[in-house]
């Protein structure tokens, strides 16, 4: 199984301390202190800076929108998968280390390396062990995009990491040029890589982490199924756990195997399965009637683009052809004129020669 988390600013050092077993006092009394020595981190190369220390460098290298305003205190700069342990290679130490060197690897290749700010693996928490693998939301900054208008795309184009995001399309005038944002943020022509959660985790994304994280692991010859959010087969995230744990005392792993509670537990997973299916539904018609709207809004685009090209062809025709009536006008008086002239001369030529036939006869 596996989630997400999301973090701003602020949230991103309480959960560094949080995985580093840093807090003194933790609000999570879940924690077994006499365990954490079974805890470890994979190995990041962060220049000897802390984990803190390195995600603020970070940070402060890329574009993030609203800088210096109230908008990057709220902006998600941090996003963390915890990833539990199959419970079918449980207490198998070599398949578990296996297993979560294959999880870190996976995120560290789809998010880039140099992204991962903390991967922490934890055995002192009820409940099976897991994975916190902590990251900056980083996707490249298109600045053709952030100079022009566009529209969002429900077509999902896969990275050359393996994760995916949406594709946009431009907006066009009617000559059929891209149209240009003139007031785009500038702050943005001096970096080239954005911090951006709603890109870098979008829908599509998410949808597509667990089945190509089991695709990787099975390729690897790595063992340990990887079910779309649910573990042992039951539908549930490890804050539901917890708070499972919490209002009711008992722990799904302790109660699964009691006689008389089956029901309740296929209830729940029949719940929780009813509800993820319905959400993937609601994301799928999502989908489509976004791409419908792109469609007709595309549609009369072109129309208004074809009206106004049309319009412009019958005014060209107008033009000409009022043209052509002056020069066929023009054309007219002139041969006119000849005629008129070549009837005036020969009227004269037959007078004067009247004329001179006349004299002759006189002498």
């Amino acid at each position: 199984m596996a989630s997400v988390d999301k973090f701003t600013d602020e949230a991103m050092d309480n959960m560094l301390s949080h995985n580093n077993r840093k807090i003194s006092n933790p609000s999570n009394k879940d924690i077994d202190k006499t365990r954490s020595n079974l805890n470890y981190a994979f190995e990041l190369n962060h220049g000897g800076l802390s984990d803190y220390e390195y995600y603020k460098k970070l940070i402060g290298e890329k574009y993030i929108y609203g800088r210096g305003t109230k908008r990057e205190k709220d902006a998600i700069t941090g996003c963390g998968w915890v990833v539990t342990l199959p419970r079918e290679i449980y207490g198998y130490p070599e398949k578990e280390r296996a297993f979560f060197k294959g999880v870190f690897d996976f995120i560290s290749n789809r998010y880039n390396k140099e992204n991962i700010i903390n991967s922490t693996v934890h055995y002192d928490e009820a409940g099976l062990p897991h994975i916190h693998t902590i990251f900056c939301p980083v996707t490249t900054l298109d600045h053709d995009i952030v100079q022009h208008k566009t529209i969002k795309t429900t077509k999902a184009v896969k990275l050359e990491s393996g994760r995916y995001e949406y594709a946009y399309r431009f907006k066009l005038n009617e000559k059929g040029d891209k149209i240009r944002i003139n007031n785009y943020a500038r702050m943005t022509d001096y970096y080239e890589e954005k911090i951006d959660c709603n890109s870098v985790l979008n829908k599509i994304e998410l949808l597509n982490f667990h089945k190509d994280l089991q695709f990787y692991l099975e390729s690897n010859g790595i063992e340990g199924t990887v079910l779309n959010g649910k573990t042992n087969g039951i539908n549930i995230s490890v804050k539901g756990l917890k708070d499972f744990t919490e209002k009711t005392g008992l722990r799904i792993d302790a109660i699964k195997d009691m006689q008389g509670d089956k029901n309740i537990l296929e209830s729940l997973v029949e719940y929780r399965n009813r509800v993820e299916i319905l959400e993937n539904v609601i994301v799928e018609k999502d989908n489509v009637i976004t791409g419908l709207k792109e469609e007709t809004l595309s549609i009369t685009e072109q129309k208004n683009v074809i009206i106004e090209e049309l319009k412009k062809e019958v005014e060209s025709l107008q033009t000409k052809n009022r043209e052509l009536v002056k020069t066929l006008d023009a054309t007219s008086i002139h041969k006119s004129k000849d005629v008129w002239t070549q009837k005036a001369g020969w009227s004269d030529s037959i007078v004067k020669q009247g004329w001179n036939k006349s004299v002759d006869m006189n002498l």
